[in-house]
């Protein structure tokens, strides 16, 4: 089965509203809240899967913290160059006028695939906007599901902005990528029953659990406008 992650999902409900509502996530666009108190390992993998295969003409936005490792979100085989990848390093910290001015606060250049970018939301917003916006003139056009957008800075800004401001932000940023029929997965370390995952889940269009039993990482899906999920099934390597 075709999941919008790309991956064989093992179905334990009525397969058939299932599988309508993955066809949906695809064809629409979509946002997905991935959840679970695993090792970021873990979900650096089921985010390379969603990312899709090298082989799949993607566009892909990924937007990191300065320590994550692109080799473990990336295979070697991925394009990189702006036309198809673009990485965002985000800092929450906010820079000066002369710092955000000067060539080592940002160091990008126009023909560079990956820059760092400092600021409040809403300086954030606008470069992710900007770079959905290029993607989709650069494509032509973004057929369904080709944009594909990580987000992996939320702990990031709930640590420093109120609830509500990272409500908003999400809110826009999600019906951005949605508006291109692209799909974006959102990092939330934790449980499914935890506070801030039931806050946010509302704005999502289906949660992704991510668990370990013994040796074993699993997923397991639920769709939440068709209130359907899946068993829990092998999360590949």
């Amino acid at each position: 089965m075709d999941s919008g992650g790309d991956t064989d999902i093992a179905v334990t409900e009525d397969a058939s509203t299932f599988q309508l509502g993955l066809d949906d996530l695809k064809r629409r666009g979509s946002a997905l809240l991935v959840v679970g108190s695993v090792p970021t390992e873990l979900y650096s993998r089921a985010s390379k899967q969603m990312l899709g295969a090298p082989d799949e003409p993607r566009r892909r936005l990924l937007v990191l913290n300065d320590s994550t490792p692109l080799a473990d979100r990336l295979d070697d085989d991925i394009q990189r160059t702006k036309e198809w990848t673009r990485v965002v390093r985000y800092s929450t910290l906010e820079r000066s006028a002369a710092a955000s001015s000067s060539p080592d606060a940002v160091p990008t250049a126009a023909d560079t695939y990956e820059r760092r970018v400092g600021g409040g939301l809403g300086q954030l917003g606008t470069e992710l906007a900007n770079d959905v916006t290029e993607f989709d003139s650069l494509s032509g056009g973004l057929s369904p599901a080709e944009l594909r957008v990580a987000f992996d800075c939320l702990p990031s800004l709930l640590s420093r902005y109120q609830r509500d401001q990272v409500f908003r932000f999400l809110h826009v940023m999600t019906s951005h990528v949605r508006a291109r029929n692209g799909m974006v997965h959102v990092w939330s370390p934790g449980d499914r029953e935890d506070e801030r995952t039931r806050l946010l889940e509302p704005l999502f269009d289906a949660v992704v659990e991510l668990d370990v039993e013994g040796t074993e990482a699993r997923q397991r899906w639920h769709l939440r406008r068709r209130d359907a999920s899946s068993g829990w099934f092998p999360l590949e390597s």
